[in-house]
Formats: C-alpha cells, structure tokens, sequence
C-alpha cells in the first residue's frame, strides 16, 4: 500500500515452498495477492540438498512451527 501498489495490479507474486508459513501464504492470498506454493521435485539425491539449503537459509521459520501447529488446530476445529 506504501508504494501505490494494488494487489490487483499483478505486479507483486509470492512464492513460498509447500508447507511453510502457511500462516502468511492465506493472508496474502485473501487480500487479494497473487501467491504461489511450489514443490520441488526430482531424484532424492537433488532434492534434499535443496531443501536443507532452503531449511538453513530460513531457519528463522521453525521458531514460528508454534503458530503454524495453532493455527492448523483453530482450522481443523472450525471445520469440524
């Protein structure tokens, strides 16, 4: 909103690896943001180097699994 820009404007897309931040990904998505999750794929050999280069970079992320679990919980309750 700062830069003038709508999410309707195409001009921001997120991209987030499957299965992390999924508390972010809706957010965005609900208002209106282009959001994509990605996987990776390929021969296990290939993948799990990639995926423990992405785990290093954000290690950040497992410190909020906490909210992740509560919020997955809350969805879980609301569609029961």
């Amino acid at each position: 909103q700062q830069l003038g820009l709508s999410p309707a404007s195409g001009a921001i897309h997120f991209a987030q690896l499957l299965g992390m931040c999924d508390n972010l990904t809706y957010p965005l998505g609900k208002s209106g943001h282009s959001v994509y999750k990605y996987m990776p794929y390929g021969k296990v050999d290939e993948v799990i180097p990639y995926l423990l280069r992405r785990a290093q970079e954000n290690s950040s992320i497992f410190s909020n699994s906490v909210i992740e679990q509560k919020a997955m919980l809350k969805e879980l309750y609301q569609r029961i």
